[in-house]
C-alpha cells in the first residue's frame, strides 16, 4: 500500500493500516512536517478514532490544558479594550459533564486544542514505530498508472527516481494533490478572497492577557485581525485581511497595549485564499470500487470551520483503512471499497456547507458543530442495512443504520466503545439477570457462521447496561463496523444471517 503525503489523512491512515497488518509506505515531498498555522483544534469524533488507533491520550497530553479557557472575545482596536465575550465550556468543564451524563449525548473523547503542526509530528513517530509502516519525507511521488491489478508510481528523492509498485495508492496530498491532478478530477466550489496569515512566537503576551482569557480574539476597528491561541500558548496565529500595515505592525497594534516590553518574532508569514472546494470524485474508476482513492485535503480542500477539516480528513482514514485491510485480508467485497466515495464525499460536502454558512455570516468565533462532526450518517450506503423511513436529522443519540454509534458508559464505569473488537462487532442487549432470548441468540450465532465463512472480524459483546438498554430501546442485535457506525439493527429488518453477512462486508 502506498500514501502519498504525511499529513494527518495519510499518518492516521498509514497507522491504521499498519494496526490492520497491512505494510505500507508513506511518502511526501517535504523535508518535514511544516510549523504553519493550520487546524488549531482536534474534534471529538478525531479523536474518538485516536483512541481505537490507541494515540488519544497522547494527542490530549501535546495540546492546550484541560483547564484553559475556550472563550472568543471581541476587542475594539486592541487587545486591551475587549467589548464582549462568548464563553465556551472549557475542556475541563467538558469532562466534568461527561462523566455525569450518559444518555448518549456525549462524545467519549472531548475536543483537545492542538495546533496541526504538533499533532503532525506525533501523528509521524506514532507512524514510524507502527510495525509494517515506512515513513519517508523528502520523497515526491511525480507520476503512477494502474497496471495489472495495482498501481506502479515514480518516487523522486533526492538522490535517485524509485518505482514503486502497490496494490493500492491513497491520495492524502492535500490541496494541490498530484494524485488528484494526474487522475484528472475536478474540484468544484468556491475560492474567498486571500487573505494574510502569520505565526508569531510571543512567549509573554498569552500570561499578560487581561483576565478572564480567551482562545480567541477577534478586534475591529483600525487594525481588524483575528488573534488564535495556540496549543503552548507561546505562539499565536495571526489572520488579517490581504490589504493593511504589515504583520509586525499589525501585531504590535493590538498586543502592545498589553505586553510591554514587546518580544515577538514571526516564524512563518503568508498570503492564502479561503478554499470551499470538493472533488467531483475520491477514487478512480477501476472496476471493484478502484486501485487509487482520495482522501483528506486532496478531496476536499477547504478551510472549514472548527477544525472541521481535520476531523473530516482523520475520518476518510478510519473509513479507508478498514475497507483496504479487508480487501487486501480477502474478506472484504468489492462493494466495500466503492462505498468510500459513497459515505464520505456528503460527509465533506456537509462540512463545507456549514463552513460557508458561517463564514457568510461573518462569525469570527466557533459555533455548535455537533451536527456535521457527530451527526452526520451514511445514508446511501451499499454496505449497510438500511431501516424504512427518513433518517433523523441532526444530532441526536441513534443506533439508527449509518450512524455513528452513540457513546455509553456500561455499568462497570467502562465506555462501550471501548470494549469493542477491532473488526465488526454485534451487540446483544440483554436485561441484567434476565433469561437469553432463543431467537436472538440463534441469530447471532447464523451471523457468526456467516461472518466466519467469509474470514471476517467478528466479536460478540453482551450489553446489560441499564443506560444502553433505554438509549438503544427495541433493538435487541445491533451490528457495529470497525468505524463504529452502525451496520445493521434488529426490529427494521432481520434478512437471512448470511446476506446480511454478505452485505455489510460488500460481498453482497
Amino acid at each position: 500500500m502506498l500514501i502519498a503525503g504525511g499529513g494527518p489523512a495519510g499518518l492516521t491512515l498509514a497507522i491504521s493500516l499498519g494496526q490492520l497488518g497491512v505494510r505500507c509506505e508513506v511518502v511526501d515531498a517535504r523535508p518535514a512536517p511544516a510549523r504553519v498555522p493550520r487546524a488549531s483544534r482536534c474534534g471529538a469524533r478525531a479523536m474518538e478514532i485516536f483512541r481505537r488507533l490507541g494515540i488519544s491520550g497522547r494527542v490530549r497530553a501535546a495540546g492546550l490544558p484541560a483547564e484553559a479557557p475556550l472563550d472568543a472575545a471581541v476587542c475594539a482596536g486592541s487587545l486591551a479594550r475587549p467589548l464582549t465575550r462568548h464563553h465556551y465550556p472549557s475542556v475541563a468543564e467538558v469532562l466534568a459533564v461527561m462523566l455525569e451524563v450518559n444518555d448518549g449525548t456525549m462524545p467519549l473523547e472531548p475536543d483537545v486544542i492542538l495546533s496541526q503542526y504538533t499533532l503532525e509530528p506525533l501523528l509521524r513517530e506514532v507512524a514510524e514505530a507502527t510495525p509494517g509502516v515506512t515513513v519517508r519525507f523528502g520523497a515526491e511521488l511525480i507520476d503512477f498508472a494502474v497496471t495489472g491489478g495495482g498501481v506502479t508510481a515514480m518516487v523522486h528523492t533526492a538522490s535517485r527516481l524509485r518505482t514503486v509498485r502497490a496494490d493500492y495508492l491513497a491520495g492524502c496530498d492535500g490541496t494541490r494533490s498530484t494524485v488528484r491532478r494526474l487522475l484528472g478530477v475536478e474540484l468544484r466550489g468556491e475560492t474567498r478572497q486571500p487573505a494574510r496569515e502569520a505565526l508569531i512566537y510571543c512567549p509573554d503576551l498569552y500570561e499578560r492577557l487581561p483576565a478572564p482569557r480567551a482562545i480567541q480574539y477577534h478586534v475591529t476597528g483600525g487594525h481588524p485581525c483575528t488573534l488564535v491561541v495556540q496549543d503552548d500558548t507561546q505562539h499565536f496565529a495571526l489572520h488579517a485581511p490581504a490589504s493593511g500595515p504589515p504583520v509586525t505592525a499589525l501585531f504590535e497594534a493590538v498586543a502592545g497595549a498589553v505586553c510591554q516590553p514587546l518580544s515577538y518574532k514571526v516564524v512563518h508569514e503568508d498570503e492564502w485564499a479561503q478554499h470551499l472546494l470538493l472533488a467531483d470524485r475520491y477514487a478512480d474508476q477501476q472496476a471493484g470500487g478502484g486501485r487509487v482513492f482520495l482522501a483528506g485535503d486532496a478531496a476536499h480542500p477547504a478551510s472549514t470551520a472548527g477544525g472541521l477539516g481535520l476531523s473530516t480528513a482523520v475520518g476518510d482514514a478510519a473509513d479507508l483503512s478498514w475497507k483496504l485491510a479487508a480487501r487486501l485480508h480477502r474478506w472484504g467485497g468489492p462493494a466495500l471499497l466503492a462505498s468510500y466515495e459513497t459515505e464520505r464525499r456528503p460527509v465533506a460536502a456537509q462540512a463545507i456547507t456549514a463552513s460557508f454558512a458561517r463564514a457568510v455570516a461573518g462569525e469570527p468565533w466557533s459555533v455548535d458543530l455537533r451536527d456535521v462532526e457527530l451527526g452526520y450518517r451514511y445514508t446511501e450506503s451499499p454496505v449497510i442495512s438500511h431501516a424504512d423511513g427518513l433518517s433523523p436529522t441532526g444530532f441526536a443519540p441513534t443506533t439508527w443504520p449509518g450512524a455513528r454509534l452513540p457513546h455509553l458508559w456500561l455499568d462497570d464505569g467502562n465506555p462501550l466503545h471501548d470494549v469493542l473488537g477491532n473488526g465488526f462487532t454485534l451487540l446483544r442487549m440483554q436485561a441484567a439477570g434476565a433469561t437469553a432470548d432463543r431467537g436472538t441468540a440463534g441469530f447471532a450465532r447464523e451471523l457468526a457462521a456467516g461472518f466466519a465463512a467469509l474470514g471476517a472480524p467478528l466479536d460478540l459483546v453482551e450489553v446489560t447496561s441499564v443506560a444502553a438498554q433505554a438509549v438503544y430501546a427495541g433493538h435487541r442485535l445491533i451490528l457495529v463496523r470497525p468505524d463504529l457506525h452502525v451496520a445493521w439493527r434488529s426490529g427494521d429488518s432481520q434478512p437471512p444471517a448470511a446476506a446480511l453477512a454478505a452485505l455489510v462486508t460488500g460481498n453482497g
